[in-house]
């Protein structure tokens, strides 16, 4: 999968990388080795729905457009700002991952509430302490052995209560990570 990226989407996926090294804040992207886990995750998920809740500048769509297309399912993302729905919906066409990935405006909680059978769901959602509600909606809908990957869960104004939640929750296995600013990831049971 890593290995036939084609050359247009490593264009766009450099172009990426290079304007998050000098202005973290405009994206607020995930890393490379995180992009490729969720790619590694999602191709391991089960029959079901793909859902990104907030695509940033399309990097992590980028990365599960490879999972999606492997699979033969679409990836719908979504973002409340405009501008980065924009730029999103602009990288995933000139990476040629059009036909994997539906890149929406709109809210997140609505999103989640759309989709009974999901099996993968990334939540990069701002502020990041909202993610403990995303959390209750999708891990519902997850079918068994679907994902949710829930990033920045080490940040300041994180609530400590998604992880001990998290932890806890017997509908899930669960293990954080210490990317950059930590993932929680779930797997339903």
């Amino acid at each position: 999968m890593f290995h036939d990226i084609s050359a247009d989407m490593l264009k766009v996926m450099r172009a990426l990388e290079e304007q998050l090294e000098r202005d973290q804040a405009s994206l607020r992207s995930v890393t490379q080795d995180v992009g490729r886990c969720l790619s590694l995750l999602a191709l391991s998920a089960p029959p079901g729905a793909f859902l990104e809740l907030g695509s940033s500048g399309g990097y992590s769509s980028l990365w599960l457009s490879l999972a999606a297309r492997a699979k033969g399912v679409k990836l719908t993302t979504v973002d409340l700002n405009e501008k980065k729905v924009a730029l999103a919906r602009e990288n995933v066409a000139r990476a040629g991952a059009a036909d994997s990935v539906q890149v929406f405006h709109g809210d997140a909680f609505d999103f989640a509430t759309r989709f009974e059978e999901i099996a993968f769901c990334f939540s990069d959602i701002e502020p990041p302490e909202l993610n403990a509600k995303i959390y209750e909606i999708i891990v519902p809908r997850l079918v068994p052995g679907g994902w949710i990957v829930v990033d920045n869960v080490t940040s300041p104004r994180y609530q400590k209560d998604l992880l001990e939640r998290a932890h806890s929750d017997p509908r899930v296995d669960c293990v954080r990570l210490p990317f950059p600013k930590g993932d929680l990831i779930c797997r339903k049971c």
